[in-house]
């Protein structure tokens, strides 16, 4: 009776175990929005084609963090004046977020050079079940080398939605140890449930 216990005990506890495991250590899916970037009326225009790619994961596990990536990449050289040659280009980005966290959560910023493709990171986090929606922030800042007043805008404003998920109330980091202690248990008690039924025969 204790052995036929024993091996129903296990099956449940790896059972159980098996999905917390595939649903707490299979990667989110992620997925890259590109867009063209367009220059705002008034501002001098870059000799480039270059294009807006925000790379993120969009369901997310409770508690867990993702790295949320930003690229400007230099596309087709254009015909027009070489701004570079008049202007120091900074580029400045900011993620917006409620509902999360994203870490850095202030403006930053690198020099844009020609043919360059600055990159920027943000630590997103969820502590709560739900969607988190905001705003990617893009900024042009052009100043002149010769001295005088310098040009900012905000040049794109992409809207941001990461939705964050738990299996039975559980964050990913509970479903993984719930997962990694039934299954260890289970297995326990399937090795002591198939000693018992040799050591009978």
């Amino acid at each position: 009776m204790i052995k036929k216990t024993r091996l129903i005990v296990a099956v449940i506890f790896i059972a159980v175990s098996m999905p917390l495991l595939a649903w707490g250590f299979l990667p989110p899916r992620r997925e890259t929005v590109s867009t063209p970037l367009a220059m705002p009326a008034g501002m001098p225009s870059l000799p480039e084609a270059r294009t807006l790619a925000f790379t993120f994961s969009p369901v997310t596990r409770l508690g867990d963090s993702q790295v949320a990536e930003l690229n400007l990449s230099a596309d087709d050289s254009l015909d027009i004046p070489n701004v570079y040659e008049e202007y120091n280009v900074f580029v400045e980005a900011r993620l917006d977020l409620e509902g999360g966290e994203a870490r850095p959560a202030e403006l930053v910023g690198t020099a844009l050079t020609e043919g360059g493709a600055p990159t920027f990171y943000w630590e997103v986090t969820q502590r709560d079940a739900g969607t988190a929606r905001g705003t990617l922030w893009l900024y042009l800042r052009f100043v002149p080398k010769a001295g005088g007043e310098e040009i900012r805008q905000p040049v794109s404003a992409q809207l941001v939605e990461v939705r964050s998920r738990s299996m039975l109330g559980r964050t990913g980091s509970e479903a993984r140890v719930g997962g990694v202690v039934g299954g260890i248990v289970g297995c326990i008690l399937l090795i002591l449930a198939a000693r018992g039924r040799s050591k009978s025969q």
